[in-house]
């Protein structure tokens, strides 16, 4: 894990047993796997659960933890760019990036003369860039084989346009305070009023 200059700062200030029982834990473990790979040598799990609890009250160490859970966070989130690009992608791909159509000859007719179909392949795992195979959505083999199934170009074009606020303005129609009142002391009336006999 890769500290920046401010992670750094904080972890100089900690023993070497509080800095990787954080790290440790910030990286998957639980807090006593956490604290015995550390080097902690509490006698039972809960002896150890307890002082990294204590040492989660340091405000140095709660410091040092929350700027790494932080970090793991902003990582693990998809940024607008990404969820852009990907996007893009997805509405770029097209069938002719994932396989190949070819002429293949599939038996002869009544005269002898040979009969063509067109057929697919789908493209080796080494042909496909990462782009392109995210654009799959869905891959099955059956009785017919293969079939795959792309996302909606259409559908990444349309999150594409409300990303970038490309749709055209919609009118909404929004009734004031007065209106509003207006309207609902007629229903009142009309609810209140005898009925006609």
């Amino acid at each position: 894990m890769k500290l920046s200059y401010e992670q750094q700062a904080l972890a100089d200030t900690l023993t070497d047993l509080q800095r990787l029982t954080i790290i440790n834990m910030v990286s998957g473990m639980d807090r006593v796997s956490a604290y015995r790979k550390a080097g902690g040598t509490a006698k039972t799990s809960k002896a150890a659960s307890n002082v990294v609890g204590r040492m989660l009250e340091d405000v140095g160490v709660r410091a040092f933890y929350d700027s790494l859970v932080a970090e793991v966070a902003r990582e693990a989130i998809m940024t607008r760019e990404e969820a852009m690009k990907t996007l893009s992608d997805i509405a770029r791909t097209n069938a002719k990036d994932l396989v190949t159509f070819r002429k293949a000859q599939v038996g002869e007719d009544e005269d002898g003369n040979p009969v063509y179909q067109t057929v697919w392949e789908m493209k080796d795992g080494a042909e496909l860039d990462d782009k392109h195979a995210a654009a799959i959505s869905e891959l099955s083999a059956g009785r017919d084989g293969f079939k795959f199934k792309l996302h909606s170009q259409m559908g990444a074009i349309k999150q594409l346009a409300e990303l970038e606020g490309w749709e055209a303005p919609k009118k909404v129609h929004l009734s004031s305070g007065q209106e509003v009142m207006e309207r609902l002391c007629r229903a009142r009336q009309r609810m209140q009023s005898p009925e006609d006999e």
